[in-house]
């Protein structure tokens, strides 16, 4: 009978328009034109129509009965139970509508519509590893409910996000192990309180916990670019002016569209509740001047953003890496070419041995090759090491990791540097 109750109040609001559906626990708070909602109303007059999905909720949370009865008449009922003849009837109202841009779906519809679970899992507790920058440290959160509003937290970079679960669950892992180098910033606005029977992590009051970032995915920004486009022939361009100046946009959205991501890392540094709430103030006063500043790789990225909101420096270390990474790259092909020079500068030789200035000068063509090429490597590696050592040994006496971690971390970069 209740199975028969769900279906037929499906039914009814499958006769309603998208926009005038009640969805209490995955709202997506509202932005602008061109971001992302988490309530899957999307307007028929700008992006299109969607049809009606109905979201069961946590058994934890019910809907408000004021918003029930003045939504009546045009939204069905939000079941409460989470037994499989509910849980049935509910999937079979579910749509391929979505929450993201221009109706695309969103790693939180799928958990929602219990199509898969989340890939967090509350595992061992790893020793914090050095960031980028040799100064900061960074710690995989087991425990999302030790996450609270303010936290920066950061996760491997992923080009490709919300492509594929896997994908992006490979690329997580790669980060784990510290292949995939590069991370991606966001700022927590509210307390993980608790998972509810879906996994994922909700506030105090039952709401999705929500985050704020640069950032989007694939199957959005796709949708945007064809949209934008005016036929095939301009589809080229529109995709590269959308590369350059608004790939990703400044939102607010649930942490569990990372829930593919099992590798969350948190930025370790002592907060007061008064420093939690200026970010957090910090962070939704940015995302409303959101329309004032454009999304750039190399100016304006999501790193530059929370090191602002968070700590006042409008600054990425990774940019920096990248651009001495690439500095470093060319040294060492000018070293390399110094094995290489004939008599005529214009022209490289087969050989050092057909090379007349590496064969008639071999000291001096191997002290310019170790200058360009070995020098650069070691002093990164020496500059590296000590100012790692300074900030571990500093963090260590302001008790954010302990002596074991502290021994651990300067063991570990040590072979790191010897081995560079």
């Amino acid at each position: 009978v209740a199975a028969a109750q769900v279906a037929a109040a499906a039914a009814a609001a499958a006769a309603a328009d998208c926009d005038s559906r009640n969805v209490s626990n995955v709202v997506r708070l509202p932005d602008e034109a061109m971001s992302r909602h988490m309530d899957c109303a999307v307007d028929a007059g700008s992006q299109g129509s969607c049809s009606s999905t109905t979201v069961p909720t946590d058994s934890t949370t019910t809907t408000s009965s004021t918003t029930t009865s003045t939504t009546a008449t045009s939204t069905a009922a939000v079941p409460t139970d989470n037994n499989n003849d509910t849980n049935d009837a509910t999937n079979t109202a579910n749509t391929t509508c979505g929450s993201g841009w221009g109706g695309t779906r969103t790693p939180t519809d799928d958990f929602v519509a219990s199509r898969r679970r989340v890939s967090w899992g509350n595992g061992k507790a790893l020793p914090p590893r050095v960031y980028i920058d040799n100064k900061t440290l960074i710690r995989q959160v087991t425990d999302l409910t030790s996450l609270k509003r303010g936290d920066h937290c950061v996760i491997a970079i992923n080009v490709v996000r919300a492509t594929a679960p896997w994908m992006d669950k490979a690329i997580s892992w790669l980060g784990s192990i510290e292949i995939c180098y590069l991370y991606h910033h966001f700022i927590m606005l509210d307390d993980v309180h608790h998972l509810d029977s879906f996994g994922l992590p909700r506030a105090v009051d039952g709401r999705m916990a929500m985050i704020v970032e640069w950032g989007n995915t694939t199957p959005e920004a796709c949708a945007e670019v064809l949209s934008s486009a005016r036929s095939l022939c301009s589809l080229p361009l529109t995709a590269m002016k959308f590369v350059l100046t608004s790939k990703a946009k400044f939102t607010k959205h649930p942490l569990a569209d990372y829930g593919d991501t099992p590798h969350i890392y948190l930025v370790l540094g002592k907060q007061t509740q008064e420093d939690r709430e200026r970010t957090v103030m910090q962070a939704l006063t940015m995302h409303e001047e959101e329309n004032k500043t454009r999304y750039n790789m190399f100016f304006n990225n999501c790193e530059h953003a929370c090191n602002q909101i968070k700590y006042g420096n409008h600054q990425s270390p990774q940019i920096t890496f990248i651009c001495w990474t690439a500095l470093r790259l060319v040294l060492g092909l000018i070293g390399l070419l110094a094995l290489k020079l004939s008599p005529d500068w214009w022209q490289l030789a087969d050989s050092c041995y057909s090379a007349m200035i590496c064969y008639d000068h071999p000291n001096w063509a191997l002290l310019v090759y170790h200058l360009f090429t070995t020098l650069p490597v070691a002093l990164q590696a020496l500059i590296s090491y000590i100012l790692l050592t300074r900030s571990v040994l500093c963090q260590r006496q302001e008790a954010l990791i302990d002596e074991t971690e502290c021994y651990h971390l300067l063991g570990k970069e040590l072979g790191r540097a010897v081995v560079v």
